[in-house]
């Protein structure tokens, strides 16, 4: 499992017990985060999703025309 699978099954639970604290251990690190909310719970989650699906979070995309002569 890579650590974004990893991430992501961890908050799913958390959100699932109804708890806004996920603990995470990876390599051997212990990693505690309490988030304010769970609306900053769902948001990590949707970007950690957009990670895993190759997206790049934060870019946004642009074009402009010249409209109408």
């Amino acid at each position: 499992m890579s650590l974004i699978d990893e991430q992501i099954a961890d908050l799913e639970a958390a959100i699932a017990a109804g708890v806004r604290k996920v603990v995470t251990q990876t390599n051997g690190v212990r990693k505690e985060v309490e988030y304010p909310s769970y609306a900053d719970m769902k948001a990590r989650l949707a970007w950690l999703y957009r990670r895993k699906n190759g997206g790049r979070p934060g870019v946004t995309l642009a074009t402009f025309g010249r409209g109408r002569p």
